[in-house]
């Protein structure tokens, strides 16, 4: 195993470590004895640091390097030379010790981050224990497997309250009324008049293309391997020990992965006799960041990528058969206010134009952006994208694809709320804002619906049948100890897996429609998985909201009733977006203390039981520096800087209240001074720097995040009042009118030929109704528009000639750097800004930027149990 190998060798480089320092540190205490005693100290020094090979501080004396050959000739010169001060060779002097104290702490902080490494491996948090860490079983953790097993077990009483409820649907059989959902279905995709057409409609070649999907089309080989390994990865599906043997089996070569193809392609050629083995599946509660629990199956390792590779093809089929019933005539796309043929002809009269089509609009971004980013958005477009992980936490959302991440599109599906609320209430005087979601949706959905919608929509029999065997698994929790009996899932579809996010999104896929149809168009679903999104006139919302209970009901699903809010419409409770809650009064999203202070309470018991630097400093990474901040929004001009500097103040209060000890023991006020205290007490350091906290991995730091650093880089250019960019547009709307008014009446003679019904060729129509339907027509709203959705400019520090001579310096062997790069422009900004706020501190007390001995350094190690999603304590 990589973990194994790679802890083995750290073990041989600690050793090699404290050989190296030892000997350093002798040599150096050696000859500081020689020149306190020499009539030449300064000479003794050259020698000394020559026999060392500190030839310079941390690179080529042409990037920065310290010179000896350079302070040897001015040495000469200067006991011939009496202008040289007196007082200059001391100043050498110093030089050169410093060249022996930075040599010390790059020695110093490379153990330190060794042993801090190595403290990772030793004394993995209980999550990771209980969930098989692959370095588990030889722990030297104070307490054993089976009491760290234990002291998960016990306490943690909503982890058991959240299981008995999903027991309760898992395992309990949800018939539901199969010929009302056949019924439902027909109404909603048959209309009666096409049924005597001979041509086919929309809905029949979307029957047409289920029925001929087949996953043999196509041979798996090693690249469909490597690409359902990075899938399954993504996903999270494994942990512990099988994640450890699937990154191992990536890095195998093709030689293997073409083994494992064959093996998939024969299972494929016999799936109707496919089963799950071995039987039961092992399955775990695992704890998210946002408090939940979740259940994930555990299975073999050949059997995720089978189902993987199944279900990637059919999410992909599946996506684009919709997305061209989507584009069909039988979806309907109207605006708010459509314009007719008339008001067509009309507009093309007075402005002269041909064809007025206006794509430059509101009305046709909308339709745009509900096609790419929310129709269908859990399903990939193509094979290479794998898996959309709706669950992922935000940490990791490294896809290689131009498409929308699930952190983006959440953040979006806000922009999008918060930029039409602003647009229609400028426009009507009034905006109905209504949010839900299902029950325990995953778990809750009923086997009999998922094989009803599939057989009407046309799926094969024998694809159906197969999918069976796959939701009717067998489940065994080895939580609930060696005497636990396997139980069968008569509900619900598990997470983590593709086939399951098809299900879903093909029975939601309906529900979409169904709003869509009964609004006509007004209304679409801005849907991301089950948390379903609707804006627009009161009246419109009232019908959504019908068809959505319409749907519920039929479907056999339940609505939550806890996150089920509206603004304007009803009286059913809040809009929440993350730790946001809409203020329906003034129109502006307002954090919810209470929801904070409750995960300040969470953190405090997360942080209490990172039983090891990095692991602390992993889950500081995830809750501070990435889940807070994403649930906060990030910054957009639709929120503008009063919504930045109430997230400011936010933070500055959640890292107050997360230090604050009942007794005042720790004396700490911030996760800096925390740390350090930590790793003094625990390692005897004393004096950390800064730097080595919030440095890159890769040059000897851990990597702690600062999470005011992105708010600081978008403060300077963000949006005193949002509200200013409709009031511009609505100017320019004047404008425009105007000027088209004037250009009418210059021609008005032109004008008499061909005049459309109702059109005065003499006199220019009026400004209201030129403006009445400005989300179709108006490109100034559309300017506005895409202002109000985008990010303030990111605005880092300017750079300077110490940032640019500091990284100069830094050492050839560190220049992979993903972080620290040799040019400032072409680094993140975030670590723009960090190169400005520590790079000093590292120059003076590392010589440069790399803080350790590159060679020395475990960082492969590191990374390599960064790569696993933080586990947190049930």
């Amino acid at each position: 195993m990589a973990s194994r190998v790679l802890r083995d060798v750290t073990k041989y480089k600690r050793s090699q470590l404290a050989d190296r320092h030892q000997a350093f540190e002798a040599r150096k205490a050696e000859l500081l004895s020689q020149t306190e005693k020499s009539d030449d100290p300064i000479q003794t020094l050259l020698d000394g640091l020559k026999k060392l090979g500190l030839k310079s501080t941390t690179a080529a004396t042409a990037n920065g390097g310290y010179s000896l050959s350079n302070t040897s000739q001015m040495l000469i010169q200067s006991t011939f030379d009496a202008s040289i001060p007196s007082a200059l060779p001391s100043a050498w002097q110093a030089d050169l010790e410093r060249l022996l104290t930075i040599q010390s702490n790059k020695f110093e902080y490379t153990d330190l981050f060794s042993r801090l490494a190595t403290e990772w491996v030793d004394k993995p948090n209980d999550a990771n224990l209980l969930l098989g860490s692959p370095f588990g079983s030889d722990s030297t953790a104070e307490t054993s497997d089976t009491e760290s097993f234990e002291s998960v077990q016990v306490g943690r009483e909503e982890m058991y309250r959240q299981r008995r409820e999903w027991d309760s649907f898992v395992f309990t059989e949800r018939q539901t009324d199969t010929a009302a959902i056949e019924a439902y279905l027909s109404d909603l995709f048959i209309e009666p008049q096409q049924k005597k057409k001979v041509q086919k409609t929309p809905f029949d070649h979307l029957q047409t293309a289920f029925s001929k999907w087949n996953v043999t089309d196509d041979t798996c080989d090693s690249q469909d391997v490597e690409q359902a390994i990075k899938a399954v990865l993504r996903a999270d599906l494994l942990s512990g020990r099988k994640r450890d043997e699937l990154i191992a089996l990536s890095n195998a070569g093709k030689g293997v992965l073409t083994e494992v193809a064959d093996v998939i392609n024969m299972e494929l050629a016999n799936l109707g006799d496919w089963s799950w083995k071995p039987s039961p599946t092992p399955t775990y509660m695992r704890k998210q960041i946002n408090g939940k629990y979740r259940v994930y199956m555990n299975p073999e390792i050949h059997q995720a990528l089978l189902l993987q590779y199944i279900g990637t093809r059919f999410a992909v089929s599946t996506k684009a058969i919709f997305k061209g019933f989507l584009r069909s005539k039988a979806w309907p796309k109207s605006a708010h206010s459509s314009m007719s043929s008339k008001d067509h002809a009309r507009f093309a009269f007075y402005l002269r134009a041909h064809k007025t089509d206006f794509k430059d609009s509101v009305l046709h971004a909308r339709r745009e952006q509900f096609k790419d980013d929310f129709f269908l958005t859990q399903l990939p477009d193509k094979i290479e994208e794998g898996n959309r992980d709706y669950n992922a936490p935000g940490d990791s959302d490294d896809e290689d694809t131009d498409k929308k991440t699930p952190l983006e599109i959440k953040q979006t599906l806000l922009r999008l709320a918060t930029t039409e609320l602003m647009v229609q209430r400028k426009i009507y005087g009034s905006f109905t804002l209504c949010q839900t979601d299902f029950k325990w949706f995953g778990p809750s959905l009923p086997h009999s619906t998922i094989f009803t919608v599939l057989d009407f929509l046309g799926v094969e029999d024998s694809y159906i049948d197969f999918f069976k065997k796959f939701l009717s698994m067998s489940l065994v929790f080895p939580q609930d100890g060696p005497n636990a009996e396997p139980r069968t899932r008569l509900c619900g579809v598990p997470i983590s897996q593709t086939l399951s996010d098809v299900f879903g999104e093909i029975i939601l896929a309906c529900l979409d429609f169904a709003v869509s149809k009964a609004t006509k168009g007004r209304c679409q679903l801005y849907r991301f998985h089950d948390d379903v999104w609707f804006w627009g006139q009161k009246g419109d919302c009232e019908l959504a909201w019908a068809a959505i209970k319409k749907f519920t009901g039929v479907v056999g699903l339940g609505l939550n009733e806890e996150k089920t809010g509206s603004v304007h419409i009803s009286d059913k409770g809040p809009v929440r977006w993350g730790f946001l809650v809409l203020d329906p009064v003034k129109g502006r999203w307002i954090v919810d203390m209470a929801n904070v202070d409750q995960h300040i309470a969470e953190m405090r018991l997360q942080f209490a039981q990172c039983r090891s630097v990095f692991s602390y400093v992993q889950a500081w990474n995830s809750y501070m520096g990435r889940f807070l901040g994403n649930n906060f929004a990030h910054p957009a001009n639709c929120l503008g800087i009063e919504h930045l500097d109430m997230v400011f103040s936010t933070f500055k209060y959640i890292q107050k209240k997360l230090f604050e000890d009942d007794d005042n023991t720790t004396g700490c006020e911030d996760v800096t001074s925390y740390l350090k205290s930590v790793i003094e007490e625990r390692f005897g350091t004393k004096d950390i720097a800064n730097v080595f906290l919030y440095w890159p991995v890769e040059l000897g730091g851990l990597e702690l995040r600062n999470p005011f650093i992105p708010l600081m880089t978008a403060r300077e250019n963000s949006e005193e009042n949002p509200h200013d960019l409709l009031e511009i547009a609505w100017e320019r709307d004047e404008e425009a009118y105007d000027q088209w008014k004037q250009k009418f009446e210059k021609d008005r003679s032109k004008h008499f030929v061909d005049a459309p019904q109702g059109c005065d060729p003499e006199k220019f129509f009026s400004f209201e109704d030129y403006v009445r339907f400005r989300e179709e027509t108006s490109e100034a709203l559309k300017l506005a528009y895409d202002d109000l959705l985008a990010s303030p400019k990111i605005e880092g520090l300017e750079n300077t000639r110490f940032v640019d001579y500091a990284l100069n310096t830094l050492p050839l062997e560190f220049h992979a750097s993903k972080h620290i790069k040799t040019k400032f422009s072409t680094m993140d900004v975030y670590w723009r800004w960090t190169v400005h706020l520590y790079a000093a501190e590292a120059m003076q007390r590392f010589g440069g930027l790399g803080l350790g001995e590159k060679e020395m350094l475990p960082v492969e190690l590191v990374n390599l149990l960064r790569n696993e999603r933080v586990r947190w304590q049930g």
